[in-house]
């Protein structure tokens, strides 16, 4: 049965997650680790080993949007991603003109080892820049500078690749709007393809969270971030930008394909320690820890930590939470084709009060965030959720 559904199906993503880091930001609380190096190979054994498993249990999937991500792929000597990357194209069918992204940070990446990268069929980088003063990398973390950061886009483009994101961060303890603005006309400048621009969340775990507790962290002026927000969203439209989800910007044509799978419920596939995939209505979820990760592989054990199995209801409230992040919204005709006239009006009254509130606002059957929903967009979802 899953042998016929997957020849129906149509291309998946493919997310490959990368565990580790030259150094833990002070922000982060995604699934990595630093100082774990003599890890890296026997990881990326374990790693070609499920991406062969996922071919079988899906026969030979075809993929059209891969993304390396992490942690901090570029940590891993190119050696290690070459082979990944050969696993991969072995293992399933990657389309043509697929888009083949990778994470990486200045400083952890050369312009001979892109190269190398680039070789093996890498054709767009995501380069972490977060903020352009490099009092403001030191605080938070980053081993790189703003001078790094120039020369890591250099060398990409004297490659021959352009299509190249870079993320920033607003928000940031003692971060000032003329800081933000040196932030955004570097990128913007940098003429890059895609900006993914980020409000900072500091989260439970993290050392800024225990500094925030002790009252030792600058608060951050909530109308200031706003101000950062809607100054980025004039700037990249001002050069040319389409801001087309939340916290994306990209010139035309070079949305995040990846990233659009996600915010429109399409399948993928995770492979790596704490990926997630989705796939027939089912979400689930590797390990988390490294080493738990490479022996259950090696002993030729599904990595799986959880799995469930989606209902309709709660596949049309996330439908309903992640087109909203579109800033073009969402059909709601097209839901009630995809769910039912009666599910789509067990919502309507929400909807409704949220319009009162000017959070959303109907443009034809397109239900779309107002300018004031993408300052309050929290307070929509919780409604849908």
């Amino acid at each position: 049965m899953i042998e016929e559904i997957v020849n129906k199906q149509e291309p998946i993503g493919l997310y490959i997650h990368i565990p580790f880091c030259a150094r833990k930001c002070n922000y982060c609380d995604f699934p990595s680790y630093s100082g774990l190096s003599s890890m890296y190979h026997d990881y990326t054994e374990a790693l070609c080993k499920e991406i062969s498993m996922i071919s079988e249990k899906y026969d030979y999937p075809e993929v059209d949007t891969v993304f390396i991500g992490g942690g901090t792929p570029s940590v891993l000597p190119s050696s290690e991603i070459v082979k990944i990357l050969g696993t991969l194209f072995q293992s399933v069918k990657v389309k043509k003109h697929s888009e083949i992204t990778l994470e990486a940070n200045p400083g952890t990446i050369s312009k001979e080892t892109a190269s190398a990268i680039i070789g093996a069929g890498v054709n767009r980088f995501s380069v972490g820049l977060q903020a352009a003063q490099n009092r403001l990398l030191e605080s938070m973390g980053r081993i790189h500078t703003k001078e790094m950061f120039i020369e890591c886009i250099n060398f990409l483009k004297s490659l021959g690749i352009y299509n190249i994101n870079a993320d920033i961060i607003f928000g940031l303890p003692g971060q000032s709007m003329k800081d933000w603005i040196e932030t955004t006309d570097l990128v913007l400048k940098s003429d890059l393809s895609h900006i993914s621009c980020y409000s900072l969340k500091i989260e439970e775990g993290t050392p800024w969270f225990e500094m925030r507790k002790k009252g030792v962290l600058p608060e951050v002026d909530e109308d200031l971030e706003r101000e950062m927000y809607y100054r980025v969203i004039s700037d990249a439209k001002n050069v040319g930008y389409h801001h087309y989800e939340i916290s994306n910007f990209s010139k035309p044509g070079y949305e995040c394909r990846h990233n659009l799978k996600y915010w429109t419920g399409k399948p993928y596939i995770g492979a790596g320690a704490a990926a997630h995939s989705f796939m027939y209505n089912e979400r689930y979820a590797n390990v988390l820890n490294p080493s738990e990760y490479i022996s259950c592989i090696m002993k030729n054990t599904q990595p799986i930590a959880f799995s469930e199995l989606i209902d309709p209801e709660e596949r049309l409230s996330e439908s309903l939470i992640l087109g909203l992040r579109k800033i073009e919204g969402l059909s709601i005709k097209k839901l009630e084709r995809e769910f039912g006239y009666e599910s789509i009006e067990n919502y309507k009254m929400k909807i409704e009060m949220l319009e009162k509130k000017g959070l959303v606002s109907y443009d034809g059957d397109i239900l779309k965030l107002t300018k004031t929903g993408l300052d309050y967009a929290n307070l929509v979802w919780i409604e849908f959720i």
